[in-house]
């Protein structure tokens, strides 16, 4: 799948919309760049795609004999009985469509992902087992849509994939936060590092990514990694901006 350099069309990617910040663009830059320097191919998998900000930027990363899914309710959001009921209040009357998605992503490069358009829950159907290498959760946020989706991605990652969520300390999304936490406590995922946005994890092995986060961190300059907190045994970082 060919891919052109995210922001070389005439689109800008701050022109496209989304809630997809800076550090985190950095982290899903430094964790992909690891994973295509150190590993074999994998799929790539996001479930929830809004506009496809974070999509084009993982597509970014994505090698010639790759897959890269994305799933979305898109416009049904407001219509079907799998979606999280805030979010379809909140998308009530705003733009939600594939062909936006679409548009967007061409925008910065020549082919789409393969798109599931329907529930997240359907994603398992299209990815086969232990074969992916990173999955970005970032759909209903209701504790019971994100332990689905939680279980979904320990099926599809392989051996020290990367699985990344979205609003897991929100106040208005705390089922988001009691599906991940329940996951780290109980469930063998362990916690990598955060930023003030997302969580990254594994069922794997942490530490590989901590050593490149730190350095890459450090080569950066504009932002820093804190000393580690320990959850329990497990040790998690924290990514944040300087300053």
């Amino acid at each position: 799948m060919k891919h052109d350099a995210m922001g070389s069309q005439s689109m800008k990617f701050d022109d496209v919309p989304g809630w997809f910040m800076p550090i985190d663009q950095a982290a899903f830059s430094w964790v992909l760049q690891f994973q295509n320097d150190h590993e074999p191919e994998g799929a790539l998998v996001e479930l929830g795609v809004f506009k496809g900000k974070s999509a084009i930027a993982m597509g970014n990363f994505l090698r010639a004999n790759e897959v890269f899914t994305a799933c979305d309710l898109f416009d049904d959001i407001v219509s079907s009985e799998a979606a999280d009921a805030s979010a379809q209040q909140f998308f009530k009357g705003k733009s939600l469509t594939q062909s936006e998605f679409e548009k967007n992503y061409l925008s910065f490069h020549s082919e789409l992902p393969r798109i599931v358009k329907g529930p997240t829950a359907t994603v398992t159907r299209y990815v086969a087992p232990q074969t992916a290498r990173f999955v970005h959760i970032d759909a209903g946020h209701t504790y019971d849509l994100v332990r689905e989706d939680t279980a979904s991605a320990r099926t599809m990652l392989r051996e020290n994939g990367v699985v990344v969520f979205d609003d897991y300390r929100k106040s208005n999304t705390m089922g988001t936060g009691a599906a991940v936490w329940e996951a780290i406590l109980n469930e063998g995922l362990k916690p990598i590092f955060n930023t003030d946005f997302k969580l990254y994890a594994t069922w794997g092995d942490p530490a590989p990514l901590q050593d490149a986060l730190r350095k890459r961190a450090a080569d950066a300059g504009w932002c820093r990694v804190s000393d580690a907190v320990m959850i329990r045994d497990m040790p998690m970082l924290y990514l944040s901006r300087k300053g």
